[in-house]
């Protein structure tokens, strides 16, 4: 406890001591003839695109642009630069801006890039945004995204390497602004890239459990920071802030909860603040972080009840929905939190409830898959012949004959393209093995 307020004490200290030398540089002066520029209000900021006010409302990923646009979005984030061109094309063909990251190593990953001569990343870095930057559909470059920004108080080359690399985009294109993303929540973080990097037109922040908190967070650096951001990726909790089972595998809420969740976190004060530019909702597609379901709007073309929520947010109207709302998966009478463990190639049988009653037209798609660790990005493959009687809301179905943990997964579908998902982890062991 001691040693944690003299930690307090000397970061304090550090701010107060720091913050008459950079707060009169924490917000670049605006470039009001550039094609988007961060302009101060009078209670805020906000963003300027071709001369209008822009409220970002975007989504991670470049899929399914057309029912963004339907949906009430006008904005994308991509993570990288490949195929930049292409895709920056077919956002504005549907009228959409983009955000583009220029990917960089991460800080103390290794590779010791940022002690390096940064030469040959400046020559590819420099080409890259010539080559794009007159793009109508471009909204702004995100520097490195989650980069483990060090700590103001630390001695390394990281801030003069970042900062000459920030200086390079905004010197290569005036016209849009330059940022980078960080992990929100994390006060030392934000106010080291205030600090350290005032060149930056705005900050990012991606935040997800600790959305509902960030604000109240970041009040305690105002005076250092009161800058202007983008919430650049939120939505459910992530599977690192979720309840687990004994054998670690985290505990995911079906379809739902997550859109009430994002009813929620979309209302947060972060969001809604005057300094905050708009947001950017994870993920628009179908991504693979520990199962293939845990942050997509998308399965299989069909739309989850996560996109109705996040349209009816963008569009400040409460659309009803109609798809298909279920509960949680049972196996054998028992939930996620009970920590199911089967015998190997036992008959075991499995059920979900639905909110409502069930048409004829809805269609459940029962699958086991093996356990995706966090170290394992690729979506694990079905597991064949599992699957014995699926009566719709009821399954029956026979344990792997391997150990290990898995997951039992359903999707009910219904005519419109509706789906609603959930899981439940289970582990497997072989009864008569006694190692």
């Amino acid at each position: 406890m001691v040693y944690l307020k003299f930690f307090k004490f000397i970061f304090l200290t550090g701010i107060f001591l720091t913050c008459t030398l950079a707060c009169t540089n924490a917000v670049p002066i605006t470039n009001s003839s550039a094609k988007v520029y961060v302009q101060k209000t009078e209670g805020g900021f906000m963003l300027i695109r071709n001369d209008k006010p822009f409220e970002v409302k975007g989504a991670a990923g470049n899929s399914h642009l057309q029912e963004l646009k339907e949906a009430g979005g006008n904005t994308i984030r991509l993570y990288d630069t490949i195929d930049l061109r292409k895709n920056l094309d077919a956002a504005h063909e549907l009228g959409l801006a983009a955000i583009v990251d220029i990917p960089l190593p991460k800080h103390g990953d290794g590779s010791y890039f940022y002690e390096k001569d940064l030469t040959a990343a400046k020559r590819k870095i420099s080409a890259v945004v010539l080559r794009h930057k007159d793009h109508p559909a471009l909204l702004y470059w995100n520097v490195g995204n989650e980069l483990y920004y060090p700590t103001f108080y630390q001695t390394t080359k990281f801030f003069d390497s970042f900062n000459s690399l920030v200086d390079l985009v905004k010197k290569t294109d005036p016209d849009h602004p330059v940022s980078t993303a960080i992990i929100g929540g994390n006060r030392r973080r934000l106010a080291s890239v205030a600090l350290k990097s005032p060149n930056l037109d705005l900050i990012s922040i991606n935040s997800f459990g600790n959305l509902t908190e960030l604000k109240e967070r970041m009040e305690p650096i105002k005076l250092l920071w009161d800058g202007p951001y983008v919430i650049t990726e939120w939505g459910v909790n992530g599977p690192w802030e979720e309840a687990r089972t004994m054998w670690g595998a985290p505990i995911e809420q079906n379809s739902v909860e997550k859109a009430r969740i994002l009813g929620d976190r979309y209302n947060t004060a972060a969001i809604q603040s005057p300094n905050c530019l708009g947001s950017v909702v994870f993920f628009w597609g179908t991504k693979q972080e520990r199962t293939h379901t845990w942050f997509s709007f998308f399965w299989n073309n069909n739309k989850s009840e996560t996109y109705n929520k996040i349209k009816s947010l963008w569009n400040k109207d409460p659309l009803a929905y109609n798809g298909p709302r279920m509960g949680p998966i049972k196996i054998e009478k028992l939930d996620a939190r009970s920590n199911v463990i089967l015998s190997t190639g036992v008959k075991t049988n499995a059920t979900v409830s639905l909110e409502k009653s069930i048409p004829d037209s809805l269609k459940f798609t029962w699958e086991i898959r093996k356990e995706a660790w966090s170290k394992i990005e690729e979506q694990q493959p079905i597991e064949k012949d599992l699957i014995l009687e699926n009566s719709g809301e009821n399954v029956v179905f026979k344990a792997p004959q391997e150990e290990g943990p898995y997951r039992l997964f359903v999707y009910v579908t219904d005519d419109e393209n509706n789906f609603s998902t959930t899981n439940i982890p289970f582990y497997v062991l072989n009864p008569e093995n006694g190692e």
